[in-house]
């Protein structure tokens, strides 16, 4: 994400959040890459996993129950309560930034997606402009 681009037009993570679920999309780590369009709206690029699938495609490489996105780190800041929410421990999320070289500051969201993976966007992600410069 280009956190800068959302300071500037004024959007939190829970309207990018918002947006993204009004595109059926509930776990960002499903987005290839999203566009902010003149209108307000988003558009979304999936990955190739989670394109044009059918109900009958997704009981095929089902495994298990799916559960809903957990946030975990938004701007710098570990959720405790959604941790607790979720029996989940702190060490858990130290561990994976751990293996990353990361600290909690360096994290501008986190997300434990559907999948139960950890999704991490960083405040430096070498992502230098948009490509669309005008």
């Amino acid at each position: 994400m280009l956190e800068e681009n959302l300071k500037k037009n004024k959007l939190t993570l829970d309207t990018v959040n918002q947006m993204l679920r009004q595109k059926d999309i509930f776990d960002i780590s499903e987005v290839e890459y999203g566009v902010l369009e003149i209108n307000g709206m988003i558009s979304v690029m999936k990955k190739k996993e989670y394109q044009n699938v059918t109900l009958k495609d997704m009981k095929k490489g089902m495994k298990g129950n799916q559960q809903f996105p957990i946030e975990l780190i938004m701007d710098g800041q570990l959720l405790e309560k959604n941790l607790k929410v979720n029996d989940l421990p702190p060490d858990w999320v130290y561990d994976k930034l751990k293996d990353r070289n990361k600290n909690i500051e360096d994290v501008f969201y986190a997300v434990k997606g559907t999948d139960g993976q950890l999704y991490l966007d960083f405040y430096k992600d070498k992502i230098q402009h948009p490509i669309d410069v005008e």
